[in-house]
C-alpha cells in the first residue's frame, strides 16, 4: 500500500515593494496551485493604498488566508517579519515578481519526502529561462570563482561554493541536486529546519545576497536540494529597483561579509577572495560602463567605489 500524499500546513512569503501588478498574478498562481498554502504573509514597504484590499479580493472563496502587515523598506527585514507571524510547518519564501507553475508546491513537497542523510530541510526551484552569464562572460566568472549558473549539472562543474564565496548555481538539473545554498526569492524550508535562524539585517533596504547567507547557516545541519520538477520563471520586474550603481555598491559589500563571516582566513582563502574581487572590477569597470545607459555609466563607477569604501570602513582599525 502506498504512502497518503504529505499534507503539512503551509505559508507563503513574499515581501513587497510597490508591484501591486505583480502581486495579484502571483496571488493567481497561488489560487492555481495543485495544493494551495494554508496562507499567504505579505509584509509590504510600498506606497499602493489599496494593496491589502485588493490582494484580498484575489484570494477570496480561494482558502488562502491573507497575513497582511506594513514595514520599512528592506528584503532581510520583511522577511523577518514575516517569520514572527506565520503559521505554516513548510514555508515558501517568493519574490514578489515570480511567477510558479501550478504544481510548484505539491513537487516541492515530494522533494522533502525524498530520503537524505542529513534530512532534505530546503527545496530550492528551478528557472524557466536561460541561465545568466552567457558565452564568455561565463568563462570569465568561472576564471574568477563569480556567482554563476551553469547550463547544465555537468559533473566536472557541479553546483559548489568558490573559495571566495562565489555561488555556482545549475541551471537546468536533470535531476534533484543537492545544492550548497539557496537563493531566497524561489525556495521553501522546513519551519523545523529554519529554527531560530534569522535573515542577516547586514545592509538597509535592498539587499543582495541575505538568501545565500541565511540558506548557508541551515545548510549546516539539512540537505538543500534543488529538482528540475519545482518551476518558476523570474520576471525581473523593473519598478522598485534600485539604479545598477548602488547595486554593484551592495554586491561589493555583501560579498565581502560574507566572506568576512564565513569563510576561512587562510592564504587560499584569502587569495581567491583578492582575485575574485579583481574579476568582479575589472567585469564591470568594463562590461559595466557599456552597459549602463548613458545617464548612469558614471553610476558604475561611484558604485564600486561606494563598495569598497564600505568595506574599508570595516576593516579600518577603530580608534579610541
Amino acid at each position: 500500500m502506498s504512502k497518503p500524499p504529505w499534507r503539512p500546513s503551509i505559508s507563503v512569503v513574499v515581501p513587497t515593494l510597490n508591484r501591486r501588478d505583480d502581486l495579484l498574478a502571483l496571488c493567481a498562481d497561488l489560487r492555481a496551485q495543485t495544493v494551495r498554502p494554508g496562507e499567504l504573509v505579505v509584509v509590504d514597504a510600498g506606497q499602493v493604498a489599496d494593496m491589502e484590499a485588493a490582494m484580498r479580493a484575489a484570494l477570496e472563496g480561494s482558502g488562502i488566508a491573507l497575513v497582511y502587515r506594513r514595514s520599512a523598506a528592506g528584503t532581510s527585514l520583511q522577511r523577518n517579519i514575516a517569520l514572527g507571524l506565520v503559521q505554516g510547518e513548510v514555508l515558501f519564501f517568493f519574490d514578489d515578481d515570480l511567477l510558479i507553475a501550478p504544481d510548484f508546491i505539491e513537487r516541492a513537497l515530494e522533494v522533502f519526502q525524498t530520503e537524505s542523510v542529513p534530512p532534505v530541510g530546503g527545496v530550492l526551484a528551478t528557472f524557466d529561462q536561460p541561465p545568466r552569464p552567457q558565452g564568455w562572460q561565463q568563462r570569465w566568472f568561472k576564471l574568477f570563482g563569480m556567482t554563476r549558473a551553469t547550463a547544465s549539472d555537468d559533473p566536472a562543474d557541479p553546483p559548489r561554493m568558490s573559495r571566495a564565496g562565489g555561488v555556482v548555481w545549475v541551471g537546468e538539473p536533470r535531476g534533484p541536486v543537492r545544492v550548497p545554498v539557496a537563493s531566497g526569492g524561489r525556495t521553501a524550508f522546513l519551519r523545523a529546519a529554519i529554527g531560530d535562524e534569522r535573515f542577516d539585517e547586514f545592509l538597509p533596504g535592498y539587499t543582495l545576497n541575505e538568501d545565500v547567507e541565511f540558506s548557508f547557516r541551515i545548510a549546516k545541519k539539512w540537505a538543500i536540494v534543488q529538482s528540475p520538477a519545482v518551476r518558476c520563471y523570474h520576471k525581473r520586474s523593473d519598478e522598485g529597483r534600485i539604479d545598477y550603481g548602488d547595486r554593484l555598491s551592495r554586491l561589493v559589500y555583501a560579498n565581502f561579509y560574507f566572506f568576512r563571516k564565513h569563510r576561512p582566513k587562510d592564504l587560499p582563502h584569502l587569495a581567491a577572495f583578492a582575485w575574485n574581487n579583481l574579476g568582479i572590477a575589472a567585469f564591470y569597470v568594463g562590461v559595466g560602463t557599456l552597459r549602463a545607459p548613458a545617464g548612469q555609466r558614471r553610476r558604475v563607477l561611484r558604485g564600486l567605489r561606494e563598495g569598497y569604501a564600505r568595506v574599508w570602513a570595516d576593516l579600518r582599525p577603530r580608534r579610541g
